[in-house]
């Protein structure tokens, strides 16, 4: 988010949590994807995964 360790510490909860909000909103993905089907998953895990 870009503050300081001495910002952060000079901040409310409550303000840290509108700042963090804020930044997700403005930084975070439009929609929120969706999770793959567990075949979906098994098939990306066989891919990745070293045949010995």
């Amino acid at each position: 988010m870009g503050y300081t360790p001495d910002q952060i510490d000079r901040m409310s909860l409550w303000e840290f949590s509108a700042c963090q909000s804020a930044w997700m909103k403005a930084n975070g993905p439009e929609q929120e994807p969706e999770a793959p089907s567990l075949a979906e998953h098994q098939a990306m895990v066989n891919k990745m995964t070293v045949k010995v």
